[in-house]
């Protein structure tokens, strides 16, 4: 995240700690008054200005100017006229009426345009409420802040001594920086230097937006905390969650409950419990989901599972690289894998697996101790199985044929096997088949250093070219025992394929979240759209197939309506 998506409320802040007028003032200080002339009248004292001289009344650092002022003899009460201005120190206040009541305490100012102005600072409403014992102001009736390019108007306005209220379509914008905030309650703590939000804020501006239904902003250390619904969005991603904490210095931020996090530079899409985004890193822990079209095609994509996900996108060399670690899985429809750690080169389409890999592909099982897949635009175009390579395929009647060295490279065309070279203690196991594909003709065993097995569709072995001396033996049925079928070390794994809805478990769903979506964070807008209930939508080329939760809550519910009929037979 960029370190300016937050506004800068610490210079609001600091420009409404001034506010407090009269701020030297107390019950026990005698207003002092003076003007050109004055009279007596039933209980008051009327005091009047002229052309050369004004009314003056001053009360210890507070000097206040009008046309005409009235004080009532016994309260002291103060009614000041006509091109009222109020001096102190560096603050000015003016109005068409100030109204004091020193019993009371309170000072009000009324006018049509009531202005306070510190510095650089410009308070406008039409009523100001002052209180001298407690120090406080507010106005009721709408008020408008300025400073420089910034501007914040709100209906109410509460400046009190720990803290500053603005309550009622709050709304914060600077020309310059191009950046808006919209709220309904803003409360700023001057002890603690905390800006708190308690009603659904949006903050928009030119390097991303923000949005949660409460949320607090430290004007010293920059750390912000939103919660409810929050959304961060920027040029490059959207980040979504119940819980987000960032900080405007680093740009560094971290979400939690039901993440969903959009990479718009990578189109992926990734759910998690925690996202951490460091500089240009991202973590996501906790039944992490990663979902990515391969090769922009939203039609074809892929799955990964892990606890944690680790994303970094180098912007020096531009290379962008993605971890998994613990209970891998990954799934598209035409390859499943488990490992316990994975690495995508996205730049180069290279994936490596560790740690007790196995692949599926069509019929197909392949495991090594470490097995690298090259995809391309279509799709999975050779694995390398290094290191105790072993590839299982099964045949038309279920019989296993099977290759075993150290080395394994199988091809494939059109997500097929086509074709396995085999490099260093190679052996095979494979069934020739009766020209109606329904019975075993006789079974290759064999085994040579070097050798490249050709297969045709169903995975069948159609050619074997040995690149060494082979040793062959071929055993016609009558012959074929028990062990003859199976390879040293040969193991059954398919029913440890992962399947799409065993991953699809993970994707969280964020209903709440209606108002503005959904975003669409395609490069073409006509291509893809992402609704965070969990669906994703294609205008172009969409033939109507159920994505994601969709796919997922019509399996839940024919499940349900199967359990309720069992139980209603029963």
């Amino acid at each position: 995240m960029k370190k300016k998506i937050f506004f800068n409320i610490s210079l609001i802040i600091s420009i409404l700690l001034s506010l407090n007028v009269f701020s030297q003032s107390s019950k026990g200080d005698r207003v002092q008054i003076s003007a050109p002339r004055s009279k007596g009248i039933s209980g008051w004292r009327i005091f009047y200005g002229s052309p050369q001289q004004r009314v003056k009344m001053v009360q210890k650092s507070t000097t206040i100017y009008c046309d005409e002022a009235r004080q009532e003899t016994k309260t002291e009460k103060v009614i000041a006229t006509g091109r009222v201005k109020v001096v102190d120190k560096k603050t000015t206040i003016t109005g068409d009426q100030l109204d004091y009541d020193k019993n009371k305490g309170v000072v009000i100012i009324t006018g049509k345009v009531v202005k306070l102005i510190d510095d650089d600072v410009t308070l406008i409403t039409d009523k100001l409420y002052y209180y001298t014992s407690t120090k406080d102001a507010k106005y009721l009736t709408g008020g408008k802040v300025l400073q420089e390019t910034m501007v914040l108007t709100s209906i109410e306005g509460y400046l009190k001594k720990k803290e500053l209220i603005f309550v009622k379509n709050v709304v914060m914008d600077d020309s310059v920086k191009e950046q808006h905030l919209e709220t309904e309650k803003l409360i700023y703590d001057r002890q603690t230097k905390d800006a708190v939000f308690e009603s659904r804020t949006k903050i928009e501006s030119k390097d991303g937006d923000v949005e949660a239904n409460a949320g607090t902003y430290n004007t010293e250390s920059g750390n912000v905390h939103f919660e409810g619904s929050a959304v961060v969005e920027n040029e490059k991603y959207i980040l979504i969650g119940d819980k987000i904490d960032t900080n405007k210095n680093t740009g560094n931020s971290e979400a939690e409950g039901n993440v969903i996090f959009f990479s718009k530079q990578d189109t992926a899409l990734i759910y998690a419990d925690v996202v951490v985004r460091e500089d240009s890193s991202t973590f996501a822990y906790g039944n992490a989901l990663m979902s990515k079209p391969i090769k922009g095609n939203w039609m074809d994509m892929y799955y990964l599972a892990a606890d944690t996900l680790h994303s970094i996108n180098d912007t020096t060399t531009k290379e962008n690289t993605l971890y998994a670690h613990y209970k891998v899985s990954m799934w598209n429809k035409d390859m499943q894998s488990r490992c316990d750690s994975l690495i995508y080169f996205y730049n180069d389409s290279m994936i490596y697996f560790y740690n007790d890999p196995r692949i599926w592909a069509q019929k197909s099982q392949m495991t090594g101790d470490v097995i690298r897949t090259d995809i391309t635009s279509k799709g999975v175009e050779r694995l390398y199985l290094n290191r105790n390579g072993f590839i299982i395929s099964e045949d038309t009647i279920k019989n296993f044929n099977q290759v075993k060295g150290k080395k394994i490279i199988a091809h494939f065309e059109n997500n097929q096997l086509d074709k396995v070279d085999v490099k260093g203690n190679g052996m095979t196991r494979f069934f020739q088949l009766t020209d109606d594909k329904k019975n075993i003709y006789a079974l290759n065993k064999s085994s040579c250093p070097l050798m490249t097995l050709y297969f045709e569709e169903g995975n069948e072995v159609k050619n074997i070219k040995y690149n060494a001396r082979s040793n062959s033996t071929v055993l016609p049925p009558s012959k074929i025992q028990g062990p003859d079928k199976f390879l040293p070390g040969f193991k059954n794994r398919f029913d440890e394929k992962p399947e799409k809805e065993e991953l699809l478990q993970r994707v969280r769903t964020r209903d709440d979240l209606t108002d503005s979506m959904p975003r669409d964070p395609s490069v073409s807008k006509d291509e893809i759209k992402i609704l965070w209930n969990g669906t994703q939508v294609l205008n172009k080329n969409y033939n109507g197939e159920p994505l994601y939760i969709e796919r997922l809550k019509q399996m839940r519910k024919k499940k349900a309506l199967e359990e309720e009929n069992t139980n209603d037979d029963n």
